[in-house]
């Protein structure tokens, strides 16, 4: 073997090294896979399914996270709808007959939620603390989350954003509406 092929076998060799630490570090420090139980999400993730999570804690409004709920002792997974110093407001709208969400004084036009809300909500009117989340399932009348008042998790228990749902062999990249 002359000196040439010599030394792009080590060049590939290199390159191969590389990529497989590349891969090793991505699948290791900024990826993960979550199993979806329960269904808060519908109509965007299902129960069953599977979400790969970017790990980040780069978090905006309407983002769709996994996170660890103090509150549940386990994973949660929600869409972020206020951040530190966001004014909440759930307000009832009776000619409608539905509770609408104000983010800052400004409805939030919310077409990614499985209905309108009609039951097992309140008024409230909140400022998300310092360091603090208020997020709320997609599936808003059947959610357990923090139009209870009671949950409110902190940003630095955020695993990640999802950035695509599956099951099986079918793979969906999650649309995010915020």
């Amino acid at each position: 073997m002359d000196k040439k092929s010599k030394g792009f076998i080590i060049f590939l060799v290199i390159v191969c090294i590389a990529c497989m630490a590349t891969a090793f570090y991505i699948s290791r420090y900024k990826l993960v896979v979550f199993p979806i139980e329960g269904e808060s999400m519908e109509p965007n993730v299902h129960d069953g399914d599977k979400v790969l999570v970017y790990r980040t804690k780069n978090i905006k409004h309407g983002d769709v996270v996994v996170f660890n709920s103090e509150a549940y002792d386990k994973c949660l997974i929600k869409r972020v709808i206020g951040l530190e110093g966001d004014r909440i407001e759930i307000k009832y709208h009776e000619g409608q007959d539905i509770y609408q969400i104000y983010r800052n004084g400004v409805r939030l036009d919310e077409d990614y939620i499985n209905e309108p809300i009609t039951r097992s909500y309140y008024e409230m009117d909140i400022v998300v603390p310092e360091n603090k989340m208020f997020f709320l399932g997609d599936n808003r009348n059947w959610s357990l989350d923090s139009h209870s008042g009671e949950v409110m998790d902190d940003v630095s228990l955020i695993e990640g954003k999802v950035i695509m749902r599956y099951k099986g062999l079918n793979f969906t990249f999650l649309e995010i509406s915020a």
